[in-house]
């Protein structure tokens, strides 16, 4: 049995990506802006919303989670997951664009809890939506393999208290929103606010961060994701190089450096 995961869209456009273990199938945000767009999304995937058994809410951000989601959810019955202060939240801004419901599972911080044969345990991060924003650790609820793959897709920095929650991963999915040359030249009016410390991380701070997450693990993760890429001040190849030097030049290499994309999926992992 593997866990397989396939980034379906990411950046700042919508953001989605499909896990799958043991029989259980799950989306991890669901922020793209049309029905149509989710749906071809999952198709891309060979995926329906049928097949899906529960949706999976790291914040509020649109580009995460939407009316168009939650109308899908509603829909097809399919249960979703967020944390306990993002519900008002999520009812206030989300729910009045619905006419159905669908059913809402709250989470809290550092509880762990199963969606079928995936188990899920979230973890705050730095980030300026309004209520809580998550990483997740996901691991199999029958603990019959060690298997750990851990994701944080928007986070502002990547200071104390985080790393921690990347060791001994086996799958790595992590932000790397921007290139700071690119960013300090760019005329986009929050620019400041995408380098702050509750905005977006960065390439170099990416690759700094899995660094750190390296030198405390005692196993190498079968691949690294780099997400949420901006449009306008990032490119996959400047992403992935970057971040490959800073792990050469720590002697960390051979290890895969992916980039998912905005507009199309990328491959599907198994570990």
């Amino acid at each position: 049995m593997y866990f397989h995961v396939t980034p379906l869209r990411s950046g700042s456009s919508g953001n989605l990506t499909l896990v799958s273990y043991n029989g259980t199938t799950l989306l991890v945000d669901a922020g793209l802006q049309s029905q149509r767009g989710l749906s071809t999304a999952l198709a891309d995937a060979e995926c329906e919303w049928n097949d899906l058994d529960a949706v999976l809410v790291s914040h509020l951000h649109s580009d995460h989670v939407n009316h168009h989601a939650a109308a899908c959810c509603a829909r097809h019955n399919i249960p979703i997951h967020l944390h306990m202060q993002n519900i008002d939240g999520f009812a206030k801004r989300v729910l009045p664009r619905t006419p159905a419901r669908a059913p809402l599972k709250p989470f809290y911080d550092d509880e762990t809890f199963s969606i079928g044969n995936i188990s899920v345990r979230p973890f705050r991060v730095p980030h300026d939506a309004c209520g809580v924003t998550c990483g997740f650790s996901l691991t199999p609820a029958d603990r019959q393999r060690d298997i750990r793959v851990t994701m944080a897709t928007d986070l502002g920095h990547n200071g104390n208290g985080l790393f921690e929650r990347f060791i001994d991963s086996d799958l790595i999915l992590i932000e790397a929103n921007y290139d700071e040359n690119m960013l300090n030249k760019s005329r986009r009016i929050d620019r400041d606010r995408v380098g702050s410390n509750l905005g977006h991380l960065s390439n170099s701070q990416a690759g700094k961060f899995l660094a750190r997450v390296l030198r405390e693990s005692r196993k190498t993760p079968s691949a690294v994701i780099l997400c949420h890429l901006s449009r306008d001040h990032n490119t996959p190849e400047l992403a992935r190089a970057t971040v490959r030097d800073i792990l050469s030049s720590n002697r960390f290499e051979g290890i895969p450096v992916h980039a998912a994309r905005q507009n199309t999926a990328i491959r599907r992992f198994s570990v």
